[in-house]
Formats: structure tokens, sequence, C-alpha cells
């Protein structure tokens, strides 16, 4: 009966690129005929949307869509506070070399810098640039070999594999559907100005056959009142949990999952008072989860036979495993102040920040982020000269994350999102506020470990008795084990343990002496 090898599938992950490509989004915007002149803009805002994304040969296709706000003081009496929100579509080609067809990929999204510029007073040129980052991983399954069969005196050595198999990945769409209603004190909804949506994952439990996720969604909503005319800003969150489907999932099992917002709409209606105070909120969003088994199974690592003449071959396999994650929240906590000779703040209408990572730098056990956060702020002042202005400013941040087991070599997939903006005006010329920032840290190993993957059986030489010695006595060196010992002497490791009464086969030191009898070594067939 042939040799034959017992093998086990282990499904693994590989990253096969991490690219950053920058676009650039450029239009001219005409404003509508029911809007007013444009005197001045205040901020520009964008938001970016994947609409879809699939991996090809040695690149990531991706189809988007750029909404634009566009919030700018009307060159009429009052210089009232109006807004132009637009839409622009975009097709773009992360190089990813090694990417192929089917392969799992991941698009995140950072706007760097937005800009608009007066034509004229019915004409804005808007120019949004932002970078795309794709992540490709191939998910494979590495036959392990375990065992093997076909002759009852084959001898074989195992070790087991430090690794984490993935147990599950999906990714899949889910809905956030909320209605709320403004307090009574509250002024109604007149015409929306400017949305914004930010949400953050606040906790995982894997469970068996599933995930749970818990999260966040912040809903901000900048308005004209319906009555007087003036600016209000509303602000809520809406907390949700959603459940992945993983087939395979066992309660405790180690789990990491990641979001992205897609579409998401406000609606203002009519409650039973007639005010238009009922807020219908629909938000769409990506959750990918995945699940791990940390695991150690045995495998095979070499293999002989006494009595047959085996020849193996081995393959090589590259793998990425999944160190851990970790996830901190860090909060700026800072003020912002008008410049000399601006005018005083009367009312703070918004407040709006983005958060760009510039460096990551993996350490022992430690990961460190650092990066800067553009806040932007609108306030109404008593000027009637200029009763909107703005303020921005920028703030540097460095967060250092516990990851017990991290290297310098390993690789770090970082996410930084806001989560959470609060503001108050504290005097007519200071603005305290307090920003919360989302830091997400997934580390990969980098691992190489050659397969025995094939083993045949070959015509053996067939040993010269009368040639033999009666008896060997080898003295151990460096980096000798009894079993390499008994490979090159076709014994077995039990029959030199044996004869010289060794207690510990794995413990053998340099310059033991270790004898072989004659009749311990065996003929090839």
């Amino acid at each position: 009966m042939p040799v034959e090898l017992i093998k086990n599938p282990l499904k693994l992950c590989r990253i096969i690129g991490e690219e950053i490509s920058s676009i650039v989004v450029e239009e001219d915007i005409n404003v509508p005929d029911v809007s007013p002149d444009v005197y001045k803009i205040l901020y520009p805002s964008a938001r970016v949307i994947i609409r879809d994304s699939e991996t090809t040969t040695d690149k990531v296709v991706v189809e988007g869509q750029v909404l634009v706000s566009i919030l700018y003081a009307a060159d009429m009496e009052g210089r009232p506070l109006n807004c132009i929100n637009v839409s622009s579509d975009f097709s773009h080609n992360i190089d990813v070399p090694g990417a192929k067809p089917r392969m799992r990929e991941w698009v995140d999204t950072v706007v760097q810098h937005v800009e608009a510029e007066i034509i004229n007073s019915r004409k804005i040129k808007m120019r949004v640039i932002m970078d795309l980052k794709a992540v490709v991983e191939d998910i494979f399954e590495m036959e392990l070999p375990v065992d093997a069969r076909g002759s009852s005196d084959i001898q074989i050595l195992r070790e087991y594999l430090d690794a984490k198999e993935l147990v599950g990945i999906i990714k899949d769409r889910y809905n956030i559907k909320e209605e709320v209603e403004l307090r009574p004190e509250e002024p109604a909804v007149g015409e929306i100005l400017k949305t914004d949506f930010m949400a953050s994952i606040k906790d995982l439990l894997t469970m068996d056959g599933k995930m749970q996720v818990s999260g966040a969604l912040n809903v901000g909503l900048l308005y004209r009142t319906a009555d007087e005319g003036s600016i209000e800003y509303y602000q809520r969150e809406i907390p949700f949990t959603e459940y992945i489907e993983i087939a395979g999932a066992e309660s405790g099992m180690e789990s990491a999952a990641d979001l992205m917002l897609r579409d998401c709409y406000i609606d203002v209606v009519e409650n039973e008072n007639g005010e238009r105070k009922k807020i219908n909120i629909d938000a769409n969003m990506v959750l990918v989860g995945k699940a791990y088994r940390d695991m150690a199974p045995e495998m095979l690592t070499d293999l002989y036979c006494p009595t047959l003449e085996l020849a193996t071959e081995k393959s090589g396999y590259e793998y990425d495993e999944f160190m851990g994650r970790a996830v901190t929240n860090t909060i700026i906590k800072e003020s912002l102040s008008i410049k000399p000779k601006s005018p005083e703040i009367e009312k703070v209408c918004c407040m709006d920040a983005r958060a760009i990572v510039n460096e990551v730098k993996v350490m022992d056990d430690k990961v460190a982020v650092e990066g800067t956060v553009d806040v932007d702020c609108i306030y109404a002042s008593s000027f009637s000269g200029e009763p909107m202005n703005t303020l921005k400013e920028q703030y540097p941040f460095r967060v250092l994350l516990d990851l017990v087991g991290a290297k310098t070599e390993m690789y770090p997939k970082v996410t930084c999102k806001i989560s959470n903006i609060d503001f108050s005006q504290m005097s007519n010329n200071i603005i305290d506020f307090r920003i919360t920032i989302n830091v997400t840290v997934d580390l990969y190993a980098k691992k190489k470990k050659m397969l025995i993957d094939k083993v045949e059986e070959k015509e053996g030489v067939v040993l010269d008795y009368n040639s033999l010695p009666t008896m060997t006595i080898y003295v151990v060196g460096k980096n000798d084990t009894l079993w390499k010992i008994a490979k090159k002497y076709n014994t077995t490791v039990d029959a030199i343990a044996k004869v010289n009464n060794i207690e510990n086969p794995d413990k053998i030191n340099v310059g033991d002496k270790i004898l072989i009898l004659k009749n311990m070594r065996l003929s090839k067939k």
C-alpha cells in the first residue's frame, strides 16, 4: 500500500496589499434658481459614499459619489445663511499588485481638503481632494498535513502550528431607521441647511453562529427655523445593535468588525400639532465581520520509514495571522478663539471636524497613532456687515494603544473616525469643544511555512550488513536531535532511547555519546 498523506484544511488570510490613491473631484456648480446670490462662501464640506468596489487583476475598481454641502452668506439684506447641496459621481482604479478577481477588498475614504471658489454670484467652482485606501485580502485554505498511512513502521514527527483560523468573514448591508421629535422648547424646522452623520462601533460579542455589533449613530441637523428664520443645530445619538450571521462562530471567539456609512437621509414632517418637529432618520451602512478560532493544530513536519525509501516534496505558504485588535477613544478638549478685529460671537451655529492619520508606528506590545483634527465652526455675530463667520483650526493628536505581542515588523490596519462633537459658547470670543476620536488598530503578523505536500515511495538501497560495525558511538553535535540521528542511521527514536536509557527523547546535550547497535538498523526494501 503506497504511503498517503492525510491533510486537514485550515482557513487563513493573506493580505495582498494596502494602497492609498488620491483623487480630485472638480465641478462648476450653478446656484439653484430658488436660492439667492452668493456673497461669501463660509464652509464647504464633503462626504464620500462608496457605491461599489471589486477586485480585478492588480487593481481595485471603485464606484462612488461625493456629496458636497456649501454653506454661504447670501448677497441680500442681512446676509442670511444659505446652503447648496450637490453630488458628483466618480470612478477610480486603485493599483494593488497581486490582486485577483473575487478576492476580498475593503475601501475606506479620507477627505483631505475641500474648497469652493466664487466664479460669479450664480456659479461656484468646487474642488474635493480625497484619499481612497484599499486593503485586499486573499482568503484561502492551507492543506495542513496531519498524518500519514500506508506502512506500519512509518516514523512521524509532529509540531504545533501557532495559528488563528479564520472561521468566517461576512460583508453585508444594514439599515438604521429612527423617528425622533424635537422637544417643545426647540423651534420647528423650516429649511434644512446641512446634515451630519457619524457612526462608530462600541462593542463586539461573538455568539454561536453570529456576531453582535453594538454602536452609535450620531446625527446632526443644521436648519433655519420655521417662524423667525433663525439658525439652529440639533444633535442626537442613536444607539444600534446589529447581528452578523457567521456560520461556525462560537461564543467567546475573538472577532473584529468594520463599519462604513453609505446613504443617509433625513426627512422632516409635521407632528400631531402640525409643527415640523418630527425627524425621520434613514441610515445605511456596511458591516464586515470576522471570527477567529485561536488554535494550535498538530501538523506533520517530517517523516521517514526504516524499511522504505521515501521522497518528500514541500510547498511554501505565506499568510497573515491576526494578532488582535485594540480600540480606544481619545478626546480633544480645546477652545476656539476669534482673531483680533474679527466679529464677536453671538451664537454658534455648527461645528465640524475631520481626523487625518499622519503616522502609525508599531512597537513592542504597543501601537502609536499620530494625526491631526481639522475643526471648522460657523457662528453668527451682531455685526450687520458680516453676520455669518467661520473659525478654522487644526489640532494634533497622539494615542498609544496596548496590544500584547505587537512587534515592529507587524502590519497595522488603522481606522480613525470622529464619533462625537460637543461644543458650547463660553463668551463672545471663545468656544469650547470636545471631540471624540475612535481609533481602531488591527494587527497582523506575516508568517511563512514550508509544509510537506507529497510523499512518494522510491526504490531503496539495501544495506550491506556485513560491512556495518557491530556498534557505533555517535557524539551529539550542535542542533542534533534523536529524530535526526535515528533517521540518519535508519532506525527509530524509541530504539535509540531504549538502548541508551534516555528518559526524555526531546532532551539530549552536545557531547552526549549515543550507542547505535547493528541490529537496530533496518534494511530498505
